[in-house]
């Protein structure tokens, strides 16, 4: 299987070595900015078999473009699209196949199931939401993150306010999700989720230790939408999780 990568940072470095040790073909970079081997694919005549995009969401309209050129499935693996967006995507994968994972690693989502089912079953705790990142990482909280408080709400009974940070002499009510963002060094990723209530404290945590786990599944997402009918896929579909 023939596959291109959006993006030229360190990311899209672990994609290509992860590509490559999984007996696939690593087909080109992808940068706007010249640090790739093309700086875009529009009239490229090359031959491909899917797209892994760890670029920026400033560039999802050409990728969505491209693929559905091409006939080729997507994986989106950027973070911090807009709701307009999203629905372009939701729109492109009426006529191919799409993946859009917030973290492609096989730990975090099955983290979001586990979050699920702690979530029923603990009614009444306190949820915190913790996450760090290396001090490069533009948005804040994190798509992983975000992911986590929809994951959340989802499982909760009624609604919760999500509480971003916090400061000043208020106190926490109980139906709140408190969500903290730490920029420091050069950490991976790692995402923390608690929930306490009077003398017991459960977390629930995910750590990367490298990048590589996040190219490692996006190559294997990449590979399971090969032969797709068109569609928005996720993760799950991926790890085969009911």
């Amino acid at each position: 299987m023939k596959i291109i990568v959006y993006g030229a940072g360190v990311m899209a470095n672990y994609v290509k070595e992860a590509i490559i040790n999984s007996g696939n073909e690593f087909e080109g970079f992808v940068d706007p900015l010249g640090k790739g081997n093309f700086e875009t694919l529009k009239n490229e005549n090359r031959d491909y078999d899917a797209i892994i995009d760890f670029s920026h969401f400033s560039l999802l309209e050409e990728i969505l473009e491209v693929g559905i050129q091409k006939g080729v499935p997507v994986l989106i693996a950027t973070t911090g699209h807009s709701k307009e967006q999203i629905g372009k995507i939701e729109k492109a994968s009426e006529k191919i196949p799409i993946i859009r994972a917030t973290n492609t690693s096989i730990g975090v989502n099955v983290l979001n199931e586990i979050t699920a089912y702690a979530t029923r079953l603990l009614k009444g705790f306190d949820i915190e939401v913790i996450e760090k990142h290396h001090n490069r990482k533009l948005d804040a909280p994190s798509g992983t993150a975000n992911t986590l408080i929809e994951v959340i709400n989802e499982n909760l009974d009624e609604k919760y306010e999500t509480v971003y940070g916090r400061e000043g002499h208020k106190k926490r009510t109980e139906k709140e999700i408190g969500v903290h963002s730490i920029r420091a060094g050069n950490i991976v990723g790692e995402h923390t989720v608690i929930y306490s209530k009077n003398d017991e404290i459960i977390e629930i945590k995910h750590e990367a230790l490298s990048r590589r786990i996040f190219a490692e599944g996006a190559v294997r997402a990449a590979v399971y939408l090969k032969d797709k009918k068109p569609g928005l896929y996720t993760m799950k579909d991926v790890l085969n999780i009911k």
